[in-house]
């Protein structure tokens, strides 16, 4: 693991926590004290529930890759002496930071990931490269579009040489979009950047006998309908009441009334809303118990009753998979369309299960809300499959991305996004 230009990853405690099977996208360095703490941890009687259960699940996928990393040993007597010759505290995090600059010494090419501040300023301290886990969380903005503002003279720019040209000094990637606003903070045109060179935005809408005509209420529902018709994965995000899954829906319905597809698939990771009383057991079939959950409340308000959910089932057109029952599945030869709902609620390993599912004759629409509606830390952060997804996929030809911003459900979700 030694030399070249490619910068070895050595990942402390916390922030295997926090990244799990993240820390697995190449090869990597973990040191031993980690091991020990992680061991500790899965059964300590003063940790967390959600905290013990992270720990259980970095170790099966450490005894599962023993190829994909290295174990960076502590010696107690080289490392005591750094903790000593710094003026550290002999503990835990001073041991994995002693055992990094030794190893430091004779290997240039590493970069040490820690998710605590404590351990950033002491690493930066022993002039060690480190990298704090949350800071491509926050800085990470990506929306699927750039908004850019024009004044008269950068408009007659864009339109005479950039767009003629097929220049790209705004850096979009593959299928983001483009959004050109006035000075008035008006939008007034759209593109996306596609294979190298401009794309016009046109206007579309959605209609089914069973959803009816969807209409694109904002600009940014124009752009996620333009990514479901042009792509075949986009992932929608945005608050309640936005649309994503009103896009989503009108969407694929169009296309399994004009038999473009063959049946609806949802994947749904049913977790209880945070801060919510569990009910307990759903008596019946496992259909039944999904149509009696978040996912079942879903189609009803959707599609107008539950009559017309049940009569979809029976036929065949739609098929409701909890996230427990599918692996080994595969939708190849399916002709389906993948709705993956409420993907905030899944992490990093749900959600690469999920997409492995996915045969080339099908589309997936993954709809969450990311930023405001994890229901469970164990989903939270540099953890969540929605942004590892984003993070992964962006600027490959088949996948796309739109944030929707403006809620219409009525002005009372509006307002109550506030809270």
């Amino acid at each position: 693991m030694k030399g070249g230009n490619l910068m070895v990853k050595i990942y402390d405690t916390c922030a295997a926590l926090e990244l799990q099977s993240g820390i697995f996208v190449s090869k990597f360095l973990i040191s031993s004290i980690t091991l020990t703490e992680l061991e500790q941890i899965k059964t300590s009687g003063t940790k967390d529930e959600e905290t013990k259960w992270a720990a259980r699940q970095i170790l099966h996928l450490l005894e599962e890759n023993e190829e994909q990393y290295d174990i960076i040993s502590y010696n107690s007597n080289q490392d005591d002496e750094v903790i000593k010759n710094f003026g550290l505290l002999n503990n835990n995090d001073s041991r994995i930071l002693a055992s990094v600059y030794n190893y430091y010494q004779t290997h240039q090419d590493i970069l040490f990931i820690t998710s605590d501040l404590a351990c950033k300023a002491i690493a930066k301290s022993m002039s060690i490269p480190v990298e704090f886990t949350r800071e491509a969380e926050v800085n990470d903005s990506y929306t699927g579009y750039k908004e850019v503002c024009m004044n008269d003279e950068e408009l007659a720019h864009f339109y005479n040489e950039i767009l003629q040209n097929d220049e790209n000094p705004y850096q979009l990637e593959n299928n983001e979009y483009l959004l050109i606003i006035d000075p008035s903070g008006k939008i007034i045109d759209k593109y996306r950047w596609s294979c190298g060179g401009y794309v016009k935005v046109q206007y579309l809408v959605a209609e089914s006998s069973y959803f009816g005509k969807v209409i694109p209420k904002d600009d940014y529902q124009q752009i996620a309908l333009n990514s479901l018709v042009n792509n075949q994965i986009t992932m929608l995000r945005g608050p309640a009441g936005s649309g994503k899954s009103y896009l989503a829906f009108g969407h694929m319905f169009s296309l399994l009334e004009r038999g473009k597809i063959d049946k609806i698939i949802i994947f749904c990771n049913t977790v209880a809303t945070k801060g919510s009383a569990k009910l307990g057991f759903y008596p019946g079939s496992r259909t039944e118990k999904l149509l009696d959950s978040q996912i079942g409340n879903l189609l009803e308000s959707k599609l107008g009753d539950r009559f017309m959910v049940e009569d979809l089932i029976n036929k065949g057109k739609l098929v409701l998979l909890p996230m427990s029952d599918i692996r080994g599945y595969d939708t190849t030869n399916m002709n389906a369309a993948i709705y993956i709902s409420e993907a905030q609620n899944l992490d990093i390993e749900l959600m690469r299960l999920a997409l492995q599912r996915i045969g080339e004759d099908s589309l997936c629409i993954i709809d969450g809300d990311d930023n405001t509606q994890v229901d469970m830390s164990m989903y939270a952060g540099s953890r969540n499959g929605m942004k590892r997804v984003s993070q992964v996929f962006r600027g490959a030809d088949f996948y796309g991305e739109a944030t929707l911003k403006v809620i219409h459900r009525s002005q009372i979700a509006a307002l109550a996004q506030q809270l």
